[in-house]
């Protein structure tokens, strides 16, 4: 009994290892919490955390009780029901055994809903299993590993160039995918892939900036106005090498995807300028600081901002005049995926102009398809934050892998933070 709590107890905590080993189907409660924070902090993060907690003061108590020599029947019964709880906790639900084929499906926290996963397992008489991941690294440790079987995987737009360099991706026949055409042209070809041999951007956004209007008393429109005297100690920053040196490198009117000593040494000393108005490098709650006042300045993700500014008006998500980095998430299949029909007929799926706008309206990004302008809320169609104007996006780029540069930023990244 001491073994089997005290290996419950390690694994609710262990993260890095089950991340790493874990096959498909082996998404523990840690690794369910951890990528849903990623994209704010939700009401069932909440809901599990007080369940957590709540168990956590009960086995205390009864712990004391049962060294003190003073348990009745009372406790007993609780002991037992904690037992049989942990129990059934720890087996986990039951599977649905229907006997269907099953499309494994590897993807950022909140990008899918149940509905649209039910809908097209009832299309397709298919069993969809969906697991989430936190970054687009641990998307590329897990397939490094040679250990899963996924069917279909949603990495960023530079990972889909080193994922295919590995051969770590089979090529997309387009002909297979009727509703490819529903992509705009803008989103078709992008550097990253320009045959889409590998890939199908699924949704896009941006990574600005929000702030309060509340609290910082004038309108903000440049990278330049986070190092404002006045906003010391009162500005988030993600915690991203590239995020940063994007921010520093666009406010001196440079690429984000410099690859000259001298530009990012210049962008270097800038950050360590900003440094005194930096409250926090967080990538997980820069929403909910903005959202609590905590910060009135926070370098992010349009979606997440825009998000918290539905929640409070006085947030304002603003795509800087200098540009900012330009991402695009994508739907690719796996090397060696064992049910490539079923990716590409879900690849068709959610490139249905309806499902589509239900992704934009789930993820808070924007979604690439022309198709789903007319399913679109009026409010989300209209807004600047999710779909910016041409003439600043424009202005934005595509993060790029800097191949041995990189070593250049992490360096200068670390001793910045050190």
């Amino acid at each position: 009994v001491a073994a089997a709590l005290l290996v419950f107890t390690i694994s609710l905590d262990d993260y890095v290892v089950t991340s790493f080993v874990a096959g498909r189907g082996g998404t523990t409660l840690p690794l369910q919490i951890y990528s849903m924070v990623r994209t704010g902090v939700t009401p069932e993060v909440n809901a599990v955390s007080t369940v957590l907690l709540a168990a956590t003061i009960a086995l205390v108590a009864l712990s004391r009780r049962l060294e003190s020599g003073r348990m009745g029947k009372g406790a007993v019964a609780c002991v037992a029901a904690v037992a049989i709880g942990l129990g059934a906790f720890a087996l986990g639900g039951s599977a649905r055994e229907t006997g269907a084929r099953e499309l494994s499906v590897y993807i950022w926290s909140n990008y899918l809903t149940d509905e649209m996963v039910r809908e097209f397992e009832e299309r397709y008489n298919v069993r969809v299993r969906v697991e989430t991941y936190d970054s687009n690294e641990a998307l590329l440790a897990k397939l490094q590993t040679g250990v899963t079987d996924y069917d279909l995987v949603v990495p960023s737009d530079y990972m889909v160039t080193i994922l295919a360099a590995q051969g770590l991706l089979e090529e997309t026949d387009l002909r297979e995918v009727r509703n490819f055409e529903n992509l705009a042209p803008r989103f078709r070809g992008l550097p990253y892939d320009p045959e889409n041999r590998y890939s199908i951007p699924y949704t896009w956004g941006t990574s600005g900036f929000g702030y309060r209007r509340d609290r910082v008393g004038r309108e903000l429109t440049a990278w330049a106005d986070l190092w404002d005297p006045a906003l010391r100690d009162r500005v988030g920053m993600l915690n991203d090498a590239r995020e940063n040196f994007a921010a520093a490198l666009k406010r001196l009117g440079r690429s984000l995807n410099t690859t000259d000593p001298e530009e990012i040494a210049a962008a270097a000393r800038e950050l360590e300028r900003l440094r005194p108005n930096v409250r926090a490098y967080d990538s997980d709650a820069f929403a909910e600081s903005l959202l609590s006042g905590e910060v009135w300045v926070a370098q992010g993700y349009n979606g997440q901002i825009a998000k918290a500014s539905r929640e409070d008006p006085s947030i304002v998500y603003v795509l800087p005049e200098d540009g900012c980095t330009l991402f695009v998430d994508n739907l690719c299949i796996p090397k060696g995926a064992p049910n490539r029909d079923l990716a590409l007929l879900f690849m068709d799926f959610v490139l249905e102009g309806r499902v589509a706008a239900e992704i934009t309206e789930v993820t808070g990004y924007a979604t690439p398809n022309t198709a789903a302008a007319p399913f679109l809320p009026a409010e989300l169609r209209d807004d600047p934050a999710i779909f910016p104007p041409d003439d600043l996006l424009d202005r934005c780029e595509l993060m790029r892998d800097l191949g041995e540069v990189t070593e250049l930023y992490d360096e200068l990244w670390t001793r910045l933070k050190s």
